[in-house]
This record gives C-alpha cells, sequence and structure tokens, in this order.
C-alpha cells in the first residue's frame, strides 16, 4: 500500500542539486606575519576596488592565503563557517545556499548570485565544484540585485580567479584521505610575450565517500571529478585589456541518495510505534535495490575586454556556457521492492544553455563623484526530462529520453519533457558621492524585465500502462499540443541606498536599504487541475487547493546597519551589522506524491530580522583567535493558501550559527614552522516547510575539525587534517513531504588525511 503511493510521485522527484558553492568565512583576513598584524583587504563589491573597511556592506572574504591555511577545497568549506548562511548540497549536483533566512529551493531560482570574474551564472549547478586557482572570495549579505541583478536578493558570492603572473611560477597540492580519497590540483602561470600572459589551472578529485549500500555493495556517496580552466590576459600597455577563459568539468556518481522515513512503518529505522518522524535519527542503512548514476559535463567560455579612457573605463563581458547533466536512482521510499506494486525507478536530464552580456561604463576614482552605468542581457534555455519507469530487474533503464513501451523490460510508467527559455535584460546605473572626506552617499539602482516560456514536448501517445497521454498536459489540461505552452514577463526595479561615515582609516559605520527581485515562474502544465481533482476525490472544496500553474515574483525589502573597525594597532578586526527583512512571494517547495507533482508556491509574506558579527585577533605571540556568530528570527506573518501556518519558523534557515577557532605559528628554526589550528562550528534549529511539520525540526548540531601543517616559508607546506571530527550523524537536508515521510539527505561523517603542497 505504502509503495503504491510512490507510484506516481516518483515521476516529480527531482532531486538533483549543483556544484560550486564557497561560503564565506567569518574571518575577513588570513593569518599574517605577527609583527604586522591583519592585512589591508581589497575588495570589488561593488564592481570597483575598494577598501574593505570603507564598503557600506556586511562582506566576509577569504584571501588566497586563507584558502591555502585552512585547506579550502569545496564551497561547504567556507559558507559552513559563515555566519548566518545555510549550505546544502548533495551528490546529484545541487547546492542551495541561504543568506540570513533568505531561502533558496527546488525547482525555483537561487536567491544568492554567484558571480566568477564578473559573470553572473544563470544557474547554481555548475557552481558547487573544487576550488583551485583562486586569488579571492568574498560574501556579500543583503539585498545586492541592484549591481548584480538577479536572483542577488539575499546576497551574492563573488570569485576572482588568480589572474597571469609577471614571472613564471605555480603550486601543486596533492592530498590522500580516508573512503580511499584521492586529489590533485595545480596552477601555472605566466608571460608568454610582452603584455601577454597565461594561467592554467586544474583539479582531479576521486573519493568513493563515507556510505555502502548493503544489498548492492554501491558506493553511494562516490565522486570523480576532472576540472580545468585557462586564461590569457593581453595588456597593450594603452588602456586595453583582454581577458579570455575557457574552462569545463567532467563529473561522475552515485545518483540520488537519500533516505526516507515514513512514519509508522519502521521505515528508516524509526518504530513503528508511535507513528512519528525523526529528523535527528540518521543512523540508518542504505538499503536500494538499485544502483544510482550521476554524469555531468560543463563547459563554458568568458571573454571580457576594458578600455580605459582616463576619465572612465569601458567594460564589456560575454560569456556563454552548457550545461549537461543526467542522474537516476530507485524512487522512494528506496527500499528492496524490485517486482512489487509501485517499484520504480527514477531518471532525469537537463541540457542548459546560457549565453549573457554585460556592458558597463565606470568612471575615475578621483574627485568627490563616482559613478557606473551599464546593461545586461541574458539568454537562458533548458531541455528538462523526467521519466519514470517500473522497476521489474533492479537495472535503470538504457536511454532516460526515449519512452520505453509496454512490454519491455523496464516499461515506462511516466515521462515529461519541459522545455524552458528565459529572455531577460535590465539598465543599471550606480553613483557614489563624498559629501566631505568622511561622509559617503552610495544610491544604485537597476530596473529588471524577464519574460519565461514553457512548453510540454512530450509524446501525446496513450500510455498503455495508464490508459493517458505521456503528455501531463494532454492528460491533465485536455488541451491539444500545440496549445501546451505558457509565457509570462516579470518586471522589477530594484534600487539601493546607503550612507557611510569613515571615523577613521581603520573604522567606519553605515546604514542601507535596498530591495531584491527573484522571477516567478511555471509549475508543470496541469498541476492545478490535477490538484483540484485529487481534493474532489476526497470531498475537499476546490477552494483547498492554492496551488497555481504558475507563481509569481518574490520581492524583499531590506534594511540594515553595521559597523567595521580595525583595533589594536589593526591587530584587530570586528565587523557587525544588524538586519531586517521582508518578503513577499516567498517562494517554497511542495510536493505532492498521490499526484505525482513537485510545484513551487509563494508564502505571502515573511518577516526576517537577526544580526551578524565577526572577529580576528592577531596576537605579537602567533596566535591568531577568529569567530563568528549569527542570529535569524524569521516568522510566517502571512500565508492565505493555509492560515494555521502564520506564525510558524520560517523554513530553511539555521536560527544561530556560532563559528569558533584558534590557531598556533610555532616556530622551529630557519625557515620551518608549525602550526595547528582548531575550529568549532555550531549551527542551530532548522525547520525545512511551511508547515512545520512535527518531527522534521533538525535540532542544533556541532561539528569540529583540526588541522596541523609544517611549512617551509612559502615553498612548501604538509598538512594532517581532520573533519568531523566527533564523528556526528545528521541530515544535512530533510525533504517533508505529506506530513507523515521525510525523504533525507545524510550530512558527512568523519574524515581525515595528508595533503602536500609546493609552491615554485
Amino acid at each position: 500500500m505504502i509503495r503504491t503511493i510512490f507510484l506516481r510521485a516518483s515521476s516529480a522527484v527531482s532531486l538533483a542539486i549543483p556544484f560550486f558553492a564557497a561560503p564565506a568565512v567569518a574571518q575577513t583576513a588570513p593569518a599574517t606575519d605577527s609583527s604586522t598584524g591583519i592585512e589591508e583587504i581589497i575588495v570589488t563589491a561593488t564592481k570597483r576596488d575598494e577598501n574593505l573597511v570603507q564598503v557600506p556592506i556586511s562582506v566576509n572574504v577569504v584571501t588566497e592565503l586563507a584558502i591555502a591555511e585552512r585547506g579550502i577545497t569545496r564551497p561547504a568549506d567556507f559558507l559552513g563557517t559563515t555566519p548566518n548562511v545555510t549550505f546544502i548540497e548533495d551528490n546529484a549536483g545541487e547546492a542551495y545556499i541561504n543568506i540570513r533566512g533568505q531561502t533558496s529551493v527546488r525547482n525555483s531560482d537561487p536567491n544568492v548570485a554567484i558571480v566568477i570574474d564578473g559573470v553572473t551564472l544563470s544557474s547554481v549547478k555548475p557552481f558547487n565544484q573544487d576550488l583551485f586557482g583562486i586569488q579571492q572570495i568574498e560574501v556579500l549579505k543583503g539585498p545586492q540585485s541592484a549591481l548584480y541583478g538577479r536572483n542577488a536578493a539575499a546576497g551574492a558570492i563573488v570569485i576572482t580567479t588568480k589572474k597571469p603572473s609577471d614571472e613564471f611560477e605555480g603550486n601543486v597540492v596533492a592530498a590522500y584521505g580516508n573512503f580511499d580519497t584521492k586529489r590533485i590540483s595545480s596552477t601555472i602561470s605566466g608571460p608568454l610575450t610582452e603584455g601577454l600572459g597565461f594561467t592554467l589551472a586544474g583539479s582531479f578529485r576521486d573519493t568513493d565517500g563515507p556510505f555502502t549500500n548493503v544489498v548492492t555493495g554501491e558506493k553511494v556517496h562516490r565522486f570523480t571529478s576532472y576540472n580545468g580552466r585557462g586564461r590569457l590576459l593581453y595588456d597593450n600597455g594603452d588602456g586595453l585589456t583582454i581577458d579570455l577563459k575557457l574552462g569545463g568539468h567532467k563529473s561522475r556518481g552515485g545518483g540520488s541518495a537519500y533516505n526516507a522515513q515514513i512514519a509508522g512503518t519502521g521505515i528508516g529505522g524509526l518504530p513503528a510505534n508511535p507513528p512519528v518522524l525523526d529528523a535527528n535519527y540518521a543512523n540508518m542503512d542504505f538499503v536500494s535495490n538499485v544502483r544510482g548514476v550521476f554524469r555531468e559535463n560543463f563547459f563554458d567560455a568568458t571573454l571580457k575586454i576594458d578600455y580605459d579612457f582616463d576619465w572612465a573605463t569601458l567594460t564589456s563581458i560575454s560569456a556563454y556556457n552548457r550545461l549537461n547533466q543526467y542522474f537516476a536512482s530507485d524512487s522512494p521510499p528506496y527500499v528492496p521492492d524490485t517486482g512489487t506494486v509501485g517499484a520504480n525507478v527514477q531518471q532525469y536530464t537537463y541540457l542548459d544553455k546560457n549565453y549573457s552580456q554585460e556592458v558597463r561604463l565606470t568612471s575615475g576614482t578621483g574627485g568627490p563623484l563616482q559613478w557606473q552605468v551599464g546593461f545586461y542581457y541574458l539568454r537562458f534555455t533548458r531541455d528538462q526530462t523526467s521519466k519514470i519507469s517500473i522497476d521489474s530487474d533492479g537495472l535503470l533503464p538504457d536511454d532516460p529520453r526515449v519512452i520505453d513501451p509496454a512490454g519491455s523490460p523496464r516499461p515506462t510508467l511516466s515521462f515529461s519533457n519541459p522545455l524552458y527559455r528565459t529572455t531577460s535584460y535590465a539598465p543599471f546605473a550606480s553613483v557614489q558621492f563624498n559629501v566631505t572626506d568622511q561622509l559617503r552617499i552610495n544610491l544604485a539602482g537597476r530596473y529588471d524585465t524577464e519574460k519565461r516560456t514553457i512548453s510540454e514536448a512530450a509524446s501525446a501517445a496513450i500510455n498503455p500502462l495508464t490508459g493517458v497521454s505521456y503528455n501531463n498536459c494532454i492528460a491533465l489540461t485536455g488541451k491539444p499540443i500545440d496549445e501546451c505552452d505558457a509565457d509570462r514577463t516579470f518586471k522589477q526595479f530594484e534600487p539601493k541606498a546607503s550612507v557611510s561615515y569613515e571615523i577613521s582609516s581603520d573604522a567606519s559605520v553605515y546604514a542601507s536599504y535596498g530591495k531584491g527581485f527573484k522571477s516567478g515562474g511555471f509549475n508543470p502544465i496541469g498541476s492545478r487541475e490535477a490538484l483540484i481533482a485529487a481534493a474532489e476525490d476526497a470531498g475537499l472544496p476546490a477552494s483547498s487547493v492554492y496551488v497555481q500553474d504558475g507563481f509569481d515574483k518574490e520581492i524583499s525589502t531590506s534594511y540594515e546597519i553595521g559597523a567595521k573597525a580595525r583595533l589594536l594597532d589593526r591587530r584587530l578586526s570586528v565587523n557587525a551589522a544588524v538586519f531586517k527583512t521582508n518578503i513577499s512571494g516567498a517562494q517554497q517547495f511542495e510536493f505532492y506524491p498521490t499526484v505525482g507533482l513537485q510545484t513551487t508556491i509563494g508564502i505571502d509574506k515573511v518577516k526576517l530580522k537577526g544580526f551578524d558579527i565577526d572577529f580576528d585577533l592577531q596576537l605579537p605571540t602567533g596566535t591568531r583567535l577568529f569567530g563568528g556568530y549569527g542570529y535569524t528570527h524569521g516568522r510566517v506573518s502571512d500565508f492565505a493558501g493555509n492560515p494555521a501556518f502564520n506564525g510558524n519558523v520560517a523554513p530553511g534557515a539555521f536560527k544561530s550559527t556560532l563559528n569558533l577557532g584558534a590557531s598556533q605559528t610555532i616556530e622551529l628554526g630557519g625557515d620551518l614552522s608549525l602550526v595547528p589550528r582548531v575550529e568549532y562550528n555550531h549551527y542551530g534549529s532548522i525547520w525545512w516547510d511551511v508547515a512545520n511539520t512535527p518531527g522534521t525540526r533538525r535540532k542544533p548540531l556541532s561539528l569540529l575539525k583540526a588541522r596541523l601543517s609544517l611549512k617551509s616559508g612559502d615553498r612548501w607546506e604538509i598538512s594532517a587534517y581532520g573533519d568531523n571530527l566527533t564523528n556526528e550523524k545528521y541530515f544535512q537536508e530533510v525533504v517533508p513531504l505529506l506530513g507523515f515521510f521525510t525523504v533525507n539527505y545524510r550530512g558527512p561523517t568523519r574524515s581525515y588525511g595528508m595533503e602536500a603542497r609546493l609552491n615554485f
């Protein structure tokens, strides 16, 4: 009976999670020579170079030196230690970054812009990969839509890769750890001819992962990835620079490796009685009878041209990327059920193509008035398929884009092929006015226009297994196939204003106001009709259904007051901010397995408020202390779809985050030194859905990591490392479904290994 529920439900479960997210660290500077204090940091948060202390934005920065000292190799390594940041990932290419309670969810655009060398990614899918050849990472909190546009309502992650150097140089980093984890990366840079330099960078990672399926023997979190990037930079010495970058990756691994809990059944290791869920019970086996598969290929190209007219700089950024992704696995509830009623397997494909163009004119830095004007254009397409097949032999069908007829070894139960297209354009401008040497006013604005279309391209043929068309639009609405499409245009003006006062060269205060915008979109065509029919079959009125075939835009309004200081002869860095954000149309994921639909809804009003603070202290003794704390109070203030949810905790963000750490430089003589480092991270409780489903609240979690490095100046380094040293068992993500079962993704257990770095 339970398995029958999943017969059509599985057709909509797209458990993908993107690949390259880098969380901001609590500290804003790396350890430096104990006699000099914390180094000055220049950031590009406002699309121009500025001193971190003077920027009227809450920014957490990870420099190149900090990346090496902390052993940062993946986005989770720094996002997981940033106050008021939630980072969730899985092994099927999906990743979600939430800042200060503003969430990113399945089937909806991100709320945090990912900007790499000036190019904003249209999707987070190509983000969660290894980090190598990185110069600096900046995590901007609060609305950045005025500067970075679409999907920057909660903030932005700005990544700068290493530019070609004037002299030949490079590095090699190799590591080996438990779970047979192997990793190597290298960066080489230098001049080719006068005015022309190059950078080549690449990485390789292979791991079995911590978990083994006890039925199939599969390493469910296995992962292998090859990454490469090449860069040419030409400077004619007379104002013209041309920057060409080509890159890509190839990744392979397991499919949607999730556990399920179903209250009252014993599935997921829970007792049958009492029939309750438990989001804190994560010590369960993987028992699926189907071996999962994940494949991803990504290519991108960027051409940036700058021309300095002395009075202003003209910048053109052209970018193209292509993502081809496939993942497949058993369907929920991920139990051995081959040949039984409701036993299914799921397959999903994504083919994304993206082209963007930005042109901007930026004034010089002299004088009391500085300005920038520009225009942005984006064209994005996605060809997506979702295929659910009967599990007759524990194997996946050969081709995920082909319908297998009845009588074949693994007949297709349901198939969908939605085609999405997004066209977006936006003029933008900003101005900074120095009222006095200490008082500054910043104004910025952007007007986004985004047109979205959807069409269902699945075959109109009748599925003999269900008696209705394979095309869900035809089956659910009765429309002819040439009418199975829709389009909507979303428009929004996003202003931002701030005032800052420089108390001294080492201290400033600021206040800001800004609006954020995330476009609306489409649920599968016919969603509303299907849910109304299901409600009426259950004796409920049509008015009880609040899901629409489309969902509206999300708009946020934020206020922030902050302060930054470098104290004690620049040995202590302190940054603090308080914020308040009101959101209308907060997008959330809703899954209806009884009718096989994944949908997005909008919460009418969500209110958020809180604060975050971080510090970095460099002592003359070589001891470094660092840490940060973030608190977010979020509540659902109005949900017309179900007023009973009013007052619930807003889903998707930790109530609090705490990061504390210390390192010590021990001089051994000559140029040798020993650097032990320990770091403690505490994450407050978190709810995962607007209903605050009982049993799905994850309790606070504490994780401990450590690193011990032997260094020879800046020439070589050998390190031993360990993460989750206390071997906590927890779910990184919990997806509540219908109030009585959940689909859950395990967090990594204890890991450890050795790493060697050589600079030349």
